[in-house]
């Protein structure tokens, strides 16, 4: 509240930079399954189906690293359709950028150069979001358990 150096400014803290899962953790593919999210699917959608409870959707945000969940997590089409009408308005159908036929970044001028819109740069960036690492249901408790003591 207020502004800081005023008496009334508090500040807060973030917790989640503090309490991240262990790094061997993270890298050990043997506690994930790989998912490729659907259109409209939710963190919580996810968790109901595959805990059996929705209120476990901070695991799966938590094993992304996702800090936010509008941005981080994969739009709906619809969604990603006005986002990209905000960002970029009547540039939607220019050029972002123009890649090869192996899809590295190139020069306009370069020989096969094709380009890559502002739309499609984004709809690329969204469906990467969609590959995610779902911890595996039988890995969940455990979560749970160091997230409260890193918590306490």
């Amino acid at each position: 509240k207020g502004i800081k150096g005023d008496p009334q400014f508090t500040p807060i803290t973030n917790i989640l930079t503090r309490v991240r899962m262990k790094t061997e953790f993270i890298k050990n593919k043997v506690y994930y399954s790989d998912y490729m999210v659907v259109d409209g699917e939710t963190p919580e959608s996810l968790a109901h189906d595959f805990y059996g409870d929705s209120g476990l959707h901070w695991v799966i945000m938590y094993a992304q690293m996702i800090t936010n969940p509008y941005y981080d997590w994969p739009l709906k089409y619809y969604d990603l359709t006005k986002y990209i009408t905000k960002k970029y308005g009547t540039d939607q159908l220019s050029p972002h950028h123009y890649e090869n036929s192996d899809g590295y970044e190139v020069d306009a001028t370069s020989s096969g150069a094709q380009v890559v819109t502002n739309f499609k740069y984004e709809e690329i960036e969204n469906d990467k979001r969609r590959a995610i690492n779902l911890v595996k249901p039988e890995f969940v408790n455990a979560i749970r358990k160091e997230f409260k003591k890193l918590i306490n």
